[in-house]
């Protein structure tokens, strides 16, 4: 073991890694909600406008209300399946914002953010992996 990690103090990196999982369900329960939301016309969402939208942009919307969902679910839970889930469901978000910016727009905020969980996440899996090595 390296220096560094005999002078760690504190919780686990595993218990890191469940707490931060259960921070970004929350945000992705609120992510597919939100999406919800526009396809019933609930809040200030008109309830003809989602039938007005492009096709494509009705297929991704009822995507992500889906699959926003389920991974929030999985990862409230802390399942294996649950983090691969919302990796999918945040690759998918950004391909189609990178590559159908007509779609949902550019989102550069959004992209962000995402980008940072992303990092986050892997960052912490992997230590928690290590820690239960050692």
């Amino acid at each position: 073991m390296s220096d560094i990690e005999l002078d760690r103090d504190g919780p686990p990196y595993g218990v890191y890694l469940l707490w931060f999982m259960r921070a970004v369900a929350v945000l992705w329960l609120a992510k597919g909600v939100i999406h919800w939301c526009l396809i019933l016309g609930i809040g200030h969402a008109d309830p003809a406008r989602f039938l007005g939208l492009p096709t494509l942009t009705q297929s991704a919307v009822i995507f992500f209300a889906v699959f926003d969902l389920v991974a929030a679910v999985g990862l409230w839970m802390a399942a294996t399946w649950g983090g691969v889930i919302w990796l999918i469901a945040a690759a998918a978000h950004f391909l189609i914002v990178v590559f159908r910016p007509e779609i949902f727009g550019r989102q550069y905020a959004m992209m962000t953010t995402i980008g940072v969980l992303v990092v986050l996440y892997v960052g912490l899996a992997f230590l928690a992996s290590r820690e239960k090595h050692h």
